[in-house]
């Protein structure tokens, strides 16, 4: 009876250190800084600049928003911000980041700070 008990024991041990072990997660990116190539070339407001502030900004950055008063809805309302450099500053921003979820990824953030560097044109 104890060699039934042992073995089971032992069993037990092994699935457990089995099942923590497949439950762990690492951001590559984070690790690693980003992998690949990232295409900042012809960084366009309209195609991309737009939608991901669409998506990153607009919630807190808008009429009604926790930063109304920072609008970022429309080109002309975020070029203030641009041109200020206080639009990049933000989104680089390790100790405060934004979005307050995170920072975006590298690769977005350098396609932002490409469209800036080119003049941050409304095209």
């Amino acid at each position: 009876m104890k060699k039934i008990a042992f073995v089971l024991l032992v069993l037990a041990i092994f699935a457990a250190v089995f099942t923590f072990d497949a439950c762990y997660y690492d951001n590559e990116e984070v690790l690693y800084g980003a992998t690949g190539t990232c295409d900042t070339v012809g960084v366009k407001y309209s195609t991309y600049v737009s939608k991901l502030v669409s998506d990153n900004c607009l919630s807190c950055h808008i009429a009604g928003g926790t930063q109304e008063t920072s609008p970022f809805d429309g080109y002309t309302n975020l070029t203030v911000y641009v041109s200020s450099g206080k639009f990049l500053e933000r989104i680089n921003d390790i100790g405060s980041p934004m979005p307050p979820s995170g920072l975006l990824p590298s690769c977005d953030r350098q396609k932002i700070e490409a469209w800036i560097k080119a003049g941050a044109a409304n095209n």
